[in-house]
């Protein structure tokens, strides 16, 4: 054990999809755990096959099992499930993503897994939890963001909810559950049971909310309007992002923008009077922004001490000279892409390199000879259970 793998000798068997997840399990493996990623095996997990341009891995596929083994197995089988039995001898983890009462019908639900191996955490992933009326319902993160009221806050022009392309529910989910499996993890050294985590995107949305929640239930309605203290502005060459905060910032912001007499108004002097003034300041600040460039903005308010950054488009953070020159991202060669992936660094584990198993995100089925030859099983039965269509190996 170490900081840089924390998680070395911890077995994981991984049945979960999509990518809430598997990123859990991808982080576990970062921090040294062996985690050995089942894939059904028709094509493997369902975000390798419904991407417009397959190769084997999609952007989900890399960003859920780097780190990983993949094996391909046929758990409706008598024979699939003797194999995933097999692999569960000596683990510490046990995932699945499946739909509330999937995992019980093929077998291995908590009651019965941890029967025989008491010491197991076994992580459910849902998209409502495993229990009450809409536990069965199929749920994506764009569903969890309308329901759980993250949309509406995120409203256009005319008051559409509007999704967010960035999967902010399936992230932050995973990242709870990658923290109730490390906490397990630690406590169950002086436990002699193991422990069932239920964690849903529900709860993830619910806490990606919870800040516009908080302040509907303390103002009793619409909070203040965020243009009081924040926006985004058209300049000369594209948009920036601007933030006024502390007791000097509004008379910074001003003088960045060589209007303090715009400080001094009356009608913008408070945040409260900004708040009601917000349909007449708003074109004023967009008049001044949108006659200079961009990096006119960025000396002023940098030199003002405002915070502020580019509206970066499309893969314009990637040339960023801090990102450069901090090498945020690593460029890593995937199985089944043409192109270099930029991933970013994870926060406190070692820097991903290409090529390497931490920096790999496997095929599917890439995985399945060596792990099942691992688990005591011999060349020539690894054969005969291909031949029977029990197991898959990895075809881009």
């Amino acid at each position: 054990m170490s900081y840089e793998a924390p998680f070395a000798g911890v077995k994981v068997i991984d049945l979960s999809q999509g990518i809430a997840a598997p990123y859990a399990g991808m982080l576990l493996a970062q921090y040294g755990a062996n985690v050995i990623k089942v894939e059904v095996l028709d094509g493997g997990d369902w975000v390798r096959v419904s991407a417009p341009k397959p190769g084997g891995n999609t952007a989900l596929s890399v960003m859920g099992n780097l780190g990983k083994q993949s094996i391909g197995l046929d758990l409706k089988s008598e024979a699939g499930c003797a194999i995933l039995w097999r692999l569960l001898e000596g683990a510490d983890v046990l995932m699945e993503g499946f739909r509330a009462g999937v995992i019980g019908r093929l077998g291995f639900s908590y009651d019965v897994v941890s029967a025989r191996f008491p010491r197991i955490l076994y992580l459910s992933m849902s998209g409502f939890g495993q229990t009450g009326p809409y536990a069965e319902r199929p749920a994506m993160d764009p569903v969890l963001q309308a329901f759980s009221g993250f949309m509406a806050e995120n409203r256009d022009l005319n008051g559409r909810p509007m999704n967010i392309a960035s999967i902010p529910v399936d992230m932050i989910t995973a990242l709870y559950a990658y923290q109730a499996l490390s906490s397990a993890l630690y406590a169950r050294r002086d436990e002699t049971h193991g422990r069932y985590i239920e964690a849903s995107l529900m709860q993830g949305a619910a806490w990606l909310n919870t800040y516009a929640l908080l302040q509907r239930v303390i103002f009793d309605g619409d909070p203040p309007g965020a243009t009081a203290h924040r926006g985004v502005y058209p300049t000369a060459d594209g948009w920036m992002l601007a933030i006024v905060s502390g007791r000097r910032g509004w008379g910074d912001f001003c003088r960045a923008l060589e209007r303090p007499d715009i400080g001094d108004d009356a009608r913008f002097v408070t945040v409260m009077s900004r708040v009601a003034n917000a349909a007449t300041l708003g074109p004023i600040l967009t008049e001044i922004m949108v006659a200079r460039p961009t990096a006119h903005w960025q000396a002023r308010f940098t030199a003002y001490g405002v915070m502020h950054s580019v509206a970066n488009h499309g893969l314009g953070v990637l040339n960023d000279p801090h990102v450069l020159a901090t090498g945020l991202f690593s460029y890593l060669e995937q199985p089944g892409l043409t192109a270099k992936m930029p991933i970013p660094s994870i926060p406190g584990a070692p820097p991903l390199q290409s090529g390497t198993p931490r920096g790999t995100a496997p095929l599917a089925g890439a995985d399945t000879d060596a792990v099942l030859l691992a688990h005591g099983y011999s060349e020539a039965e690894v054969a005969g259970l291909r031949s029977r269509g029990v197991i898959s190996s990895a075809v881009a």
